[in-house]
C-alpha cells in the first residue's frame, strides 16, 4: 500500500511539469545537434562556411563574368569579381566581395565585410578588415587590422605592425613579422621573423644522455642553461628554462613559463599565467605539432612554432 501511495503521489506531483518537458524535447529535436559538434572549433571553420556559400552562389551564374556582378547572400549585397579583374574596387569596404582569381585590395581601406579570393589575395597596408580568405596565398599589408578571422589554404604572410584580433590560420605556413599583435595562430609551421625550422631531422636518439622521466614540482622550477631532458615538466610555480636547452616533452605550469634563447621544446607549452619565448626557440615538431597556450604570450623573433598559439588575453611578436 505504501509503495502504491508513493507512486501515485509522484505521478500527481509531476503532472504540472509534463507540458514544459514536452516543449523542451520538441525544441531540442527542432534545433538538431549543436554546431560545436560539427567542427566549430576547427581553425578554418568560418572560412570553410563562407567559401562554400560563395562558391554555391557563383555556380548559379549562367554566363561567363566579364564585369562586376552584384548579388545578395544571406540578405547582404555581394560583389562577384571576374577572373580578369585583379584590383578589387573600393566598394568592397561596404559590400562582401568574392574574386574568382587573384585579387589586390586598396591601401588604407576600412572594410567591415568579408573578402575572399579563389587565388592569392594581397591587401594594402594601413587598412582594417572584418575577415579574409584566400584559396592560395594571403598577404596582409603592414599596420593593418583583422577583426574576426583570416585564412589561407596555402601560406599566410602578416607584415609588421598588424593586429590579428581573432583566428589566423593556414594549411601550410604562417609568417609573422615583428612587431605584431595576435590572439590565435594555427598552422603546421609558424615562422616568427626570419626564422627557419631546425628540428626536421631530430630523432629521439639525439638525447641518449638525457633523463627519461616526467617531473612534477610543487614549487617554482628553474632549469640551467644547456639542460637536456627527455620527459615533461609540471610546475606549480614559475617555470624557467635556461638558454640552449632541449626538452623532449611538454611544459605545464600553474604560473608563468619563461623560455630562454635558443631552446628546443618538443611538446606543448601550457601555462595558467603568461608565456615568454625568447629568440631562436622552436616549439613542437613538423611530424608532431604542439601548441602554446597562456594568458599573455610574447614571442621574440626569430622563432618557430609547429601547431597553434593561443593567447587568452593578448599575444605579441617582438624583436630582440
Amino acid at each position: 500500500m505504501l509503495i502504491l501511495f508513493i507512486a501515485v503521489t509522484t505521478i500527481l506531483f509531476m503532472l504540472p511539469f509534463a507540458p514544459t518537458a514536452g516543449l523542451f524535447l520538441r525544441r531540442r529535436q527542432a534545433l538538431g545537434p549543436s554546431p560545436l559538434s560539427e567542427g566549430a572549433y576547427a581553425p578554418d571553420h568560418f572560412a570553410r562556411n563562407l567559401i562554400a556559400k560563395l562558391r554555391a552562389r557563383a555556380a548559379l551564374i549562367a554566363q561567363p563574368l566579364i564585369t562586376v556582378f552584384e548579388y545578395r547572400l544571406d540578405g547582404e549585397p555581394l560583389l562577384i569579381l571576374p577572373a580578369s579583374m585583379r584590383r578589387v574596387p573600393s566598394e568592397c569596404a561596404t559590400k562582401m566581395s568574392y574574386a574568382l582569381a587573384d585579387a589586390v585590395l586598396p591601401t588604407a581601406l576600412p572594410c567591415d565585410k568579408e573578402i575572399a579570393a579563389e587565388g592569392s589575395l594581397l591587401t594594402g597596408g594601413n587598412a582594417s578588415y572584418r575577415a579574409l580568405y584566400a584559396a592560395d596565398t594571403l598577404h596582409i599589408g603592414g599596420n593593418s587590422t583583422v577583426i574576426r578571422w583570416c585564412h589561407a589554404d596555402t601560406h599566410l604572410k602578416v607584415d609588421k605592425g598588424c593586429r590579428i584580433l581573432g583566428r589566423a590560420s593556414a594549411n601550410k605556413t604562417i609568417k609573422v613579422d615583428a612587431p605584431c599583435l595576435f590572439m590565435t595562430l594555427t598552422a603546421p609551421t609558424i615562422l616568427i621573423g626570419s626564422a627557419e625550422p631546425r628540428m626536421g631531422g631530430a630523432k629521439t636518439g639525439d638525447l641518449a644522455s638525457a633523463t627519461g622521466t616526467d617531473h612534477v614540482a610543487r614549487e617554482p622550477v628553474s632549469l640551467a642553461a644547456g639542460t637536456r631532458l627527455r620527459g615533461s615538466i609540471k610546475a606549480y610555480g614559475q617555470l624557467c628554462v635556461g638558454a640552449e636547452s632541449v626538452i623532449e616533452g611538454a611544459l605545464v605550469c600553474e604560473g608563468d613559463i619563461v623560455i630562454g634563447p635558443g631552446c628546443l621544446i618538443w611538446g606543448p607549452i601550457v601555462a595558467e599565467g603568461d608565456v615568454r619565448i625568447a629568440e631562436g626557440c622552436e616549439v613542437g615538431r613538423p611530424d608532431d605539432p604542439g601548441s602554446v597556450v597562456g594568458e599573455d604570450i610574447e614571442i621574440v623573433a626569430p622563432a618557430v612554432i609547429h601547431g597553434a598559439v593561443h593567447a587568452r588575453h593578448n599575444g605579441i611578436v617582438t624583436e630582440m
